[in-house]
């Protein structure tokens, strides 16, 4: 074999070689990603409320993808639910939206943060780009996100009461935003009845001892009778682990107390006993949960069969 053959055989390998590592590299994977993510509607224009940005495009492609499909939404009453778990929660289906959020890395930030801030929001009209934009930052999950999801806290404008909430999820399940005392602080200023549910729904779910002297300012602080309660039970699971605990002390007005058990992940009512329910009680047998209201003790009389004779 002739040495140029050699020589031209081992450039054309090596060529081959610097391909295959050109193809797996970073770069190269992150545009395949984006043009996948792009021929998911590759028609879309962006919404005019996004920033004129090289990714809007991308991100306008990435919420069209994982959108509701709009015969889902038809009833009115369905559709205010899905907007509201939605921008809560985040939608069960944002494959598209952490996809890009992945690809653009930090690049993507401040088109999330501007979509987040500056997209109405309409009451009823889906989809709501704010809250998909907190999906976007959620995903990122970096300083500069959370600095984005902080800042939409500041806005307290009732038609935006969804996006707030939103950020505040996001933000609670964000690892190392806040400790569980520091949640509970943020209870005594909430003004938002569902905000404080959230906090609290995370704050019962960590039980941690460190948070109970912040909980028992904010017991004292509250002036909701039912907040109060939930407040109270937070406290009690504390010290009574794989126990029932009440939320309602005085009870409701069909004389039964509300339990969680949290342990057992279980819900039930149960008859007050006295002036004031139990604060604690063992996880009743299933035949004795949730019993219906006590009976009437008067009855209206029934006429005798004589008094209604000739």
């Amino acid at each position: 074999m002739k040495i140029r053959t050699v020589v031209i055989g081992l450039a054309v390998a090596a060529l081959g070689g610097l391909v295959l590592m050109d193809y797996y590299s970073d770069d190269s994977k992150r545009a395949r990603e984006l043009s996948e993510i792009q021929k998911l509607a590759p028609d879309v224009q962006p919404p005019d409320c996004f920033p004129k940005a090289p990714n809007a495009k991308l991100l306008a492609a990435a919420i069209k993808g994982d959108q509701r499909g709009k015969e889902t939404l038809q009833d009115d009453a369905i559709r205010r639910g899905a907007i509201k778990h939605d921008c809560i929660r985040g939608a069960d289906s944002i494959a598209n939206v952490q996809r890009l959020a992945k690809a653009l890395g930090q690049d993507g930030v401040k088109l999330y943060a501007e979509v987040l801030e500056k997209c109405p929001v309409v009451k009823d009209e889906y989809p709501v780009y704010s809250c998909f934009a907190l999906d976007a930052l959620a995903a990122n999950g970096s300083k500069e996100a959370v600095a984005a999801m902080e800042k939409a806290l500041t806005n307290h404008d009732k038609a935006r009461r969804n996006v707030y909430e939103g950020a505040l999820y996001r933000l609670m399940v964000t690892p190392g935003w806040k400790t569980t005392a520091e949640l509970a602080e943020l209870l005594i200023p909430e003004q938002e009845w569902e905000a404080k549910l959230l906090l609290l729904e995370q704050i019962r779910s960590r039980r941690e001892a460190a948070a109970r002297a912040s909980l028992e300012k904010a017991y004292a602080a509250e002036k909701d009778d039912q907040a109060k309660g939930y407040i109270k039970a937070a406290l009690l699971e504390l010290d009574n682990a794989g126990k029932c605990v009440v939320e309602n002390e005085a009870g409701n007005s069909e004389g039964l107390c509300n339990y969680t058990c949290r342990d057992e992940n279980v819900r039930f009512k149960y008859p007050k006993k006295g002036n004031l329910c139990e604060l604690v009680v063992p996880l009743p047998p299933p035949d004795q949960r949730n019993p219906t209201a006590p009976p009437v003790t008067t009855a209206t009389p029934v006429p005798s069969t004589a008094n209604n004779s000739k």
